[in-house]
């Protein structure tokens, strides 16, 4: 049976909602910080892949609507900046939990732990198998293609994330059981945290330039030799997807412009007028 984004997403929020009970509620009984760095950092994906899965059926819901200029693709791009927040706030607290258990350490539950942080690394694998992302080609107005849109990157970088979080508690359990370094579990749980706040702080600064429609250097320094130009403009709407407005000199073949630009990008919308000298002075 072929699964699309979004019924994947489902699939992979049932069994990360699972997982991340099960490893916080043995991370407190067991005491182990790198096990509940482990849950809570699975309950940041729970967040963002249920605010990725409302955001298909929001965009599945307006996708005919008129009342959006550009499509609704940047109901991705603020969906991801708002879980981009709260995975900050979350990798936040942990690292202080982290710290202060460095300091003041508790006698931890080593078999349990490592059962469950395995269980959760299985589970993060299955997801990982799940979502399967691959590029499926080019995003067109109202709608992108399972892959390659903000959205699934988004949630596919978090299981990815969260399965070498898993990895890094089980390497500091079964240190910790055999060799006695109980002071590894709360570094581990440190470093959990820090990947969870660097992550969010890329989510949050790629997210925060497309709303705030910032201009897309990468795209107009690729875009500028292409005419004489009289002004230009190009922002990102959505992730790889772009509009431009520009005006260029009398006698530009626009046609073939507007061909040339489709090759180096995936434009949504593309505006250009003919501006003569005397105006343009």
């Amino acid at each position: 049976m072929e699964f699309n984004a979004e019924k994947k997403t489902f699939i992979v929020i049932i069994l990360t909602l699972i997982t991340m009970f099960a490893e916080i509620v043995f991370g407190y009984h067991t005491k182990s910080m790198a096990l509940l760095a482990d849950g809570w950092h699975m309950g940041t994906h729970v967040l963002a892949l249920s605010v990725t899965f409302f955001t298909y059926i929001l965009i599945r819901k307006f996708a005919n609507s008129h009342s959006f200029v550009f499509g609704t693709g940047k109901f991705s791009t603020l969906s991801g900046f708002a879980s981009s927040l709260l995975l900050g706030l979350t990798g936040l607290f942990i690292i202080f939990e982290s710290i202060e258990r460095f300091f003041n350490p508790l006698n931890i539950g080593f078999n349990e732990a490592i059962i469950v942080a395995i269980i959760g690394l299985v589970v993060n694998s299955c997801c990982i198998l799940i979502m399967g992302y691959h590029k499926h080609g080019n995003c067109h107005h109202y709608h992108c293609h399972d892959g390659d849109d903000f959205n699934f990157k988004a949630a596919y970088m978090h299981i990815l994330a969260d399965a070498m979080t898993s990895v890094f508690a089980i390497t500091a359990l079964i240190i910790a059981k055999y060799f006695g370094w109980i002071f590894l579990d709360s570094i581990v749980g440190t470093i959990g945290g820090v990947i969870i706040c660097i992550w969010a702080y890329g989510l949050i600064k790629s997210t925060s330039m497309i709303l705030l429609d910032s201009e897309a250097k990468e795209i107009k320094s690729k875009v500028t030799e292409m005419a004489d130009f009289k002004s230009l403009h190009i922002w990102k709407i959505a992730d790889d997807e772009y509009a431009l407005i520009a005006g260029v000199s009398e006698g530009t073949d626009i046609s073939a412009l507007k061909n040339k630009l489709c090759e180096i990008a995936d434009f949504d919308s593309i505006t250009i007028e003919t501006i003569r000298n005397e105006e343009h002075q």
